[in-house]
């Protein structure tokens, strides 16, 4: 019998051409627990689960033109802990999935490549990966929002590329910042990925930036530029462009349930060369800025610049072979070249009460890039807001001043890390 395969997305088809041992496109999502995990019970969860979500089930495939995935014949299993995180795992090897399962006394995480799916269907897959683990616990919990039973069939949309369905031919390209300012630090040697997460408190962050009528996103993002830019001014640093690369979950703007890659990035830009900004300018800037760049206008242009790419007539015509060779200096001379470090925020992570009393806290890390070694992701559950520094680099002074920041807006932050 036949077995399915799966096209990749438009974003995945860039990211599993430029995978290397330092830039893996592994991403994070993690659940602490309050109790110990039971292995035996996690992997028995993982097995139910998995045919639920058939993009998942997959291997990594190399066609002539363009990789993709292929159903699998195999069961995953999760995997103890042992290592850094997001690092030593080939998603191209053969018999390895595009994502694995790991679990430390009472945290269980999983790691998705950004080839296959984005923070958004990563934490859809984490939270029915609880679901079905606390029911085999013998939890009685109601099913609520996005949680998926092991019963139940995949939809149609959930295996949509929302990139091509909304895609409009005639949007014209968008204009790139050329270089941007990159942190000068020195990077860890391969296999070695340094996280801190602070835990915010979410009422005193919420009160603060609603005291600039700003969203969440919006403080934390004029907070990293600030932080930034006194780095810059302090050290001396070399002056460049800073730019963010802030992720948009596109299935608020598109009716779309996708389970693949949907969102696009904006790049909100303060210019260092261009003299001092205080913390008014930079916040009501990135307030603007989101205002207007997060609207469907402007992400069409986005969505239409991107797939425009993917379905150039000469770059579909290379093999392979040659993609993979050329797509890291593209990755790199067209994106991160352009870009200082990330900030993403997935937002609140909501689940049923009875499974909020048994998990402690949510966290996502953000993927290593030798392009921009220092990245940062936020997720909001319960009281908290755990905000990740992913760095490729012992330098620790961007997530020491950033968090120094926060506390002097009179927000308490307590800090964890995986490193002395």
């Amino acid at each position: 019998m036949q077995k399915k395969w799966f096209r990749l997305d438009n974003a995945g088809r860039l990211y599993v051409s430029i995978i290397n041992p330092m830039d893996t496109t592994l991403f994070r999502v993690s659940a602490t627990l309050y109790d110990k995990i039971d292995e035996t019970i996690l992997e028995a969860s993982l097995k139910n689960l998995i045919k639920r979500f058939p993009y998942f089930n997959t291997h990594i495939k190399k066609g002539v033109f363009w990789y993709y995935v292929e159903e699998s014949d195999n069961v995953p299993v999760p995997l103890k802990e042992r290592h850094y995180p997001c690092m030593n795992y080939n998603i191209k090897k053969k018999s390895n999935f595009p994502f694995r399962v790991l679990y430390f006394k009472n945290r269980i995480s999983v790691e998705f490549t950004h080839a296959i799916t984005d923070g958004t269907g990563a934490f859809v897959f984490l939270k029915s990966l609880l679901y079905e683990y606390f029911r085999l616990v013998g939890e009685s919990i109601r099913i609520e929002g996005d949680i998926a039973p092991v019963d139940g069939q995949a939809a149609e949309e959930e295996l949509e590329d929302g990139f091509s369905k909304y895609y409009i031919k005639k949007y014209p390209a968008q204009k790139r910042i050329k270089k941007a300012f990159h942190f000068p630090y020195k990077l860890l040697p391969k296999g070695i990925y340094s996280v801190v997460t602070g835990a915010i408190d979410m009422d005193a962050l919420k009160e603060t930036a609603k005291s600039y009528n700003t969203t969440i996103t919006e403080f934390i993002c004029a907070v990293y530029f600030k932080t930034i830019l006194e780095l810059i001014e302090k050290n001396g640093y070399k002056k460049r462009p800073v730019v963010l690369n802030v992720p948009v979950n596109l299935r608020k703007m598109y009716p779309s349930n996708t389970m693949r890659n949907f969102f696009v990035s904006v790049t909100p830009v303060v210019d260092p060369r261009l003299g001092h900004y205080s913390f008014e300018e930079i916040i009501k800037y990135v307030k603007n800025f989101m205002e207007i760049q997060v609207d469907k206008r402007y992400i069409n242009q986005m969505i239409s610049r991107n797939v425009k790419n993917e379905r150039n007539v000469f770059l579909r015509a290379f093999p392979v072979f040659i993609k993979d060779a050329i797509m890291p200096w593209i990755f790199h001379f067209y994106g991160e070249r352009g870009f200082s470090t990330g900030i993403s925020n997935v937002g609140l992570v909501k689940v049923p009460e009875k499974m909020e009393r048994k998990i402690e806290k949510f966290e996502m890390y953000p993927p290593p890039s030798s392009g921009n070694i220092i990245k940062a992701a936020a997720v909001g559950y319960k009281d908290k807001l755990y905000m990740s520094f992913g760095k490729l680099t012992h330098e620790k002074e961007v997530e020491r001043e950033f968090f120094r920041n926060i506390v002097e807006f009179g927000i308490p932050v307590e800090i964890e890390t995986n490193v002395e």
